[in-house]
């Protein structure tokens, strides 16, 4: 597909208000990608990039080319591209809510069950340095849903107000953590002596992503669990506090999410799990045996 060339201009504008609106870099990459292909696609057909039916026409060319989810995904692209036309003056009205957004199932991903959390957390000997720091680690991505990025952004926690303070996406967010996974790292680091700072260390220095992800496949190996990755540990995490009850805007907060999707994405491969502890909870066939 091509890209435009003769609106440099407004794509370059396009890409400053999503980096100013505090979205990751990928995603600013994604949307920038879309918009480009959607605005050369009007150069190369001459129709006026200003028109809902240049946007459907447009969707409609792709609509077999791609996967649901990515059709849903360039959807996306252009609504955010139509609401930043309309704050630019450049149309009179914003009528991105025009854009239908495709339904796609989506696949569940990878988590770590309940006993596979606690087969990892056992191997963990913390009599020894590697014990303990591995241990407190796999129980703070568990009991937090941290991303790895934030894992070792992380600094000393608050011990009195139990939070934990981590750089994210959108800049430092506190999180909450158990006593539990706080008494993990305590003993984590009064044995490596880590008094400020950034948390967490290796052999070498401070630990980096590829060195969790090489501990978590070490320990995985040992205990015979299957290696998902250290971002299964999240999706365990937020399938675990829905199984809990919490509702989701907890749930969100706690996981740095400010939209629903991400939830439902995350707990899809519990759903019925989840369906089947509240059917029997709340029991739909109880009124028939009311007297």
């Amino acid at each position: 597909m091509s890209t435009a060339s003769g609106y440099a201009a407004i794509i370059r504008s396009f890409k400053l208000d999503l980096e100013v609106s505090g979205l990751s870099k990928s995603t600013v990459s994604h949307y920038v990608r879309d918009v480009s292909r959607f605005l050369g696609w009007c150069e190369s057909v001459s129709v006026s990039y200003n028109s809902v039916g240049s946007y459907r026409e447009y969707l409609a060319s792709i609509s077999g080319l791609f996967s649901a989810k990515t059709i849903y995904e360039v959807q996306l692209a252009l609504r955010k591209y139509i609401r930043f036309s309309y704050q630019e003056g450049m149309v009179s009205k914003d009528f991105s809510k025009t854009i239908k957004l495709m339904r796609y199932k989506v696949n569940p991903q990878p988590m770590y069950s309940i006993d596979e959390v606690k087969a990892l957390l056992s191997a963990c000997d913390v009599k020894t340095m590697l014990g303990t720091r591995d241990q407190a680690v796999i129980a703070t991505l568990f009991e937090t849903g941290i991303r790895v990025g934030e894992l070792i952004s992380m600094v000393v926690p608050d011990w009195d107000a139990r939070l934990i303070s981590v750089k994210g996406k959108k800049g430092v967010r506190q999180v909450p953590i158990t006593s539990h996974a706080l008494l993990r790292i305590d003993r984590y680091a009064r044995k490596w002596r880590v008094t400020q700072g950034r948390l967490w260390r290796g052999k070498y220095g401070l630990l980096t992503e590829s060195g969790v992800d090489q501990m978590i496949r070490r320990r995985c190996g040992q205990t015979g669990v299957y290696a998902k990755g250290v971002h299964a540990f999240r999706r365990a995490s937020a399938a675990n506090m829905k199984r809990m009850g919490m509702n989701d805007s907890d749930i969100m907060e706690i996981m740095g999410w400010e939209d629903v999707t991400m939830l439902r994405r995350y707990v899809s491969s519990v759903g019925l799990e989840l369906a089947q502890t509240a059917y029997d909870r709340f029991d739909p066939g109880s009124v028939l045996r009311e007297r």
